[in-house]
């Protein structure tokens, strides 16, 4: 593996780096901004251990690796974009893409850090996309059928819960340049993670894993509503969330789960007592905060290595989840619901599940949505629910 030299410093002004990121792998929430140049060196891996294989490639790097920084902050320093493909069988990459340059924003401060060997260029996109999205492989029909199909598993073997998954395409001449898709969507939805690595985009809602000194944290969120349409109808529908049965099921797979895979990591787990209603500009979730202080021998990927997927992706139990999925899902969910984000040399980083959004793919761009399907589900209501979740991209893509 080439050796790298990284050197980090601050800039005396912030620049608005909210341009041109249709060229760059982005991570962006609220006053923390992340947006990496080019390609200076790229990880890439495939199968059952791929993210353990880039884990250790890291490693390597990290060890190699000369740093000059002047900033010791999360985020300065030998930094990598991350995206990891959902499944095994998966045909897309899992990769690591170190840029050739970094430029952080965090609050009102804000440094660049260049790497060297720089030794791809900046790939260029000024492609056109079409007018609207249609249905992918996974037609209304089909999934309405699978959902019941999903149903009929649960009742009657020891299955809880899957989580399954709809597509969109969207014609493109060329590639496409997201530059007001990725705008409009951190714009929009500022309290999510705004994201773009290795064609993979969207506004997720969903935190997998932060660290930070040793200190992890992460967002739970299952169990859906759409908003009202004025205050009172608001609290209302939030209300009625908290005390839905379905959506209280939902949930709690999704928070036992994933304290159950953090608790080896960690000197101690804490999780809300009981989950918040997260308002988002287009929809309501069940959220729950959990928090841990990861051990001294832990990196940030052995933990997304035993994280991923969670049961708020896949389902509970997790095998019989991910083995329903495959057979009735007609698409590779490439880096849909996977890890998304970026790690750094000294532990921290910052991994949302990759939500909202879609991919580029060849002369095109798919969407997805996905939800849980436990045994009160019903096949409408779910179908519903996909459209409200695919609102965030519709709206990014009108022109």
């Amino acid at each position: 593996m080439t050796k790298i030299s990284v050197k980090t410093a601050w800039l005396e002004q912030t620049p608005d780096l909210l341009q041109d990121l249709g060229n760059s792998s982005v991570f962006l929430r609220e006053g923390r901004l992340l947006v990496g140049k080019g390609e200076a060196l790229r990880i890439s891996a495939k199968g059952k251990d791929r993210i353990q294989t880039l884990s250790n490639a890291w490693l390597k790097l990290v060890g190699e690796a000369q740093i000059s920084d002047e900033v010791q902050l999360p985020g300065s320093g030998l930094v990598a974009f991350c995206s990891i493909a959902f499944s095994e069988n998966s045909e897309f990459e899992s990769v690591l893409i170190v840029p050739q340059e970094l430029v952080v924003i965090r609050s009102d401060r804000a440094w660049r850090t260049t790497f060297e060997p720089q030794s791809q260029a900046i790939t260029s996109a000024n492609g056109v996309v079409g007018k609207e999205f249609i249905q992918g492989e996974m037609t209304s029909t089909r999934f309405k059928q699978a959902v019941e199909q999903s149903i009929s598993k649960i009742r009657s073997s020891e299955l809880e819960k899957v989580v399954l998954a709809r597509d969109l395409v969207m014609p493109t001449e060329g590639r496409p340049n997201l530059d007001k898709v990725l705008q409009r969507l951190h714009t929009r939805y500022p309290h999510c993670w705004t994201y773009f690595v290795n064609d993979n985009f969207g506004a997720s809602p969903e935190l997998l894993i932060r660290s930070s000194a040793g200190e992890v944290s992460a967002r739970v969120l299952a169990g859906t509503a759409a908003r009202g349409t004025d205050p009172d109808v608001d609290r209302a529908i939030s209300e009625g969330l908290l005390h839905s049965t379905k959506n209280q099921h939902e949930h709690q797979f999704a928070v036992d789960s994933l304290i159950r895979k953090l608790e080896p990591f960690c000197d101690a787990v804490e999780a809300d007592s009981k989950p918040f209603s997260l308002a988002l500009p287009d929809l309501f979730h069940l959220a729950t905060d959990v928090r841990g202080h990861l051990k001294e021998t832990t990196t940030l990927l052995d933990v997304v290595a035993q994280l991923h997927p969670t049961a708020a992706v896949a389902g509970t139990p997790r095998e019989k989840a991910l083995e329903l999925i495959e057979e009735l899902e007609p698409f590779d969910r490439g880096g849909y619901a996977g890890p998304v984000g970026w790690i750094a040399a000294d532990g921290s980083g910052e991994l949302a599940i990759a939500l909202r959004g879609g991919r580029i793919e060849k002369n095109q761009i798919r969407a997805f949505a996905g939800c849980g399907i436990v045994s009160e589900s019903e096949p409408q209501a779910e179908l519903d629910e996909t459209e409200l979740k695919f609102k965030a991209v519709r709206w990014a893509f009108e022109n």
